[in-house]
């Protein structure tokens, strides 16, 4: 039997966010891993920024897509399941949020976005700068957990023989 999937659009989006937070997230925290002086610390650091700046709109045009079209019809699982799902979802999206605009205003100068073009710094104020880095950090631990919290329930599913994976391919 068929398993209705999301929209053309729904897939390119899903796929391109969980390349880029995946890779986002494990360069990020070999980033933290780095002597302060390397040239690889630089060179990822630079990639990441220019990388999720440019995945901002992006990402903002899979929320609005998300909110205005219909989704397939919920798997064969209980009620509460599926509230979970939605809610997990929600909270992929709210704190995907977060991780990109505090990413943004932490920043102490201006972004390079690979080379083409430059975002002047918005808020030059190394406070609140600083405010904004711990915000990133912590956003993006919590992040890592969703995502993996997201993965371990498509393998559950796909073991239980519930084509969920089907539906975003």
């Amino acid at each position: 039997m068929k398993t209705e999937t999301y929209g053309r659009l729904a897939r390119y989006l899903h796929w391109a966010s969980a390349g880029v937070i995946i890779w986002a997230s494990i360069s990020g925290f070999y980033l933290a891993t780095l002597n302060a002086d390397s040239v690889l610390r630089g060179w990822l650091s630079w990639f990441n920024v220019s990388l999720t700046t440019t995945f901002t709109p992006l990402f903002v045009v899979r929320v609005i897509n998300a909110m205005c079209t219909a989704k397939p019809a919920p798997v064969a699982v209980p009620l509460w399941q599926q509230r979970a799902a939605r809610y997990v979802h929600t909270l992929l999206y709210a704190v995907t949020s977060v991780v990109l605009a505090s990413g943004i205003l932490m920043m102490n100068h201006d972004i390079n976005l690979f080379g083409v073009a430059m975002i002047p710094n918005l808020l030059g104020d190394p406070p609140w700068n600083e405010r904004f880095y711990i915000v990133h950090r912590l956003s993006c631990a919590v992040l890592f957990v969703l995502v993996a919290a997201h993965v371990a329930a498509v393998v559950r599913h796909h073991r239980a023989g519930r084509a969920v994976l089907a539906r975003m391919t």
